[in-house]
Order: structure tokens, then sequence, then C-alpha cells
């Protein structure tokens, strides 16, 4: 059955509510004491935008490169790499995070997004050897072909 339930924030918003009258009873009291769901929200997007912004002053005085990928990767991406940089750099104060700095690929960051912070530098290692590597490879082919 549907109550109108008038909670903390003074919104009024309808919940459907099932089981005993006892448990109705339960959730009604305690959905007062919420904020409704587009106060709820609005609250978390404003949390979320004070932590980017707290990661960004953590990470503004670095030299990002961009990150590659399509439209949408790039928006996510920026978003994680931002947040465990600003985690690596204020935990970790003497931890190296080159690594880290030299992965432009919005899908690598996306992927390891939730990985531990030396598993991600680990990761990041990895990886800046292998674009070494590759990098390495391009120069000698290009050598060949201009002998």
């Amino acid at each position: 059955m549907e109550q109108r339930i008038i909670h903390a924030c003074g919104h009024e918003q309808g919940h459907y509510l099932t089981g005993f009258d006892s448990q109705q009873e339960r959730k009604v009291k305690w959905l007062k004491t919420t904020s409704c769901r587009d106060c709820f929200v609005a609250e978390k997007r404003a949390e979320e935008a004070a932590a980017a912004a707290l990661s960004n002053a953590a990470i503004s005085h670095l030299d990002l490169p961009p990150l590659t990928g399509t439209d949408r990767q790039v928006s996510w991406a920026s978003t994680i790499r931002t947040k465990r940089l600003a985690v690596l750099i204020n935990s970790n104060s003497g931890v190296d995070c080159y690594a880290c700095l030299q992965v432009t690929d919005a899908k690598w960051w996306i992927d390891r997004r939730d990985l531990t912070d030396v598993d991600l530098m680990a990761a990041a290692a990895q990886a800046s050897e292998v674009q070494s590597a590759t990098a390495v490879t391009a120069s000698i082919t290009d050598m060949h072909r201009t002998a």
C-alpha cells in the first residue's frame, strides 16, 4: 500500500510499503527521519562535487597528459585518475607516482579502478614498461626505414 510520507527535509513523497502493520509503522517512522529521494540525490551530488574539488586541488601541481579513448571513457577515467592520484599523493607522500602519471589510456584506468594502491602502482609500472618497449621498437623500425 502506498503511503505519503513527509520527510525530514519537509518534502512529501509516496512510498509503497509492504509487510506486517508493525513493519510498516517502523518503516514510516524511519522514513520520516530521512531526506526525500530528490534531496538525497542532491546531497550526494554535492558531496561528490566537493570530493572532486579536493582531489583536483591535491593534484593541480601535476602536469597530467590528456587521456585517450571515447568521450565517455575519458570523462569517467578522468574522475577515476584524479581521485586515485590524489589518494596516492596524500596517503603515501614518499611514493613515486610517475608510472601512474604516464598512463593515458582511459580504458586502462576504468579497468583498474578497483585495484588497491599497491596493485595500481604495479600495474602502472608494468604498463609504463610496455609503453617504453613499444616506443623503442617503433624508433628502431623508423631508423631501419630511413637507412
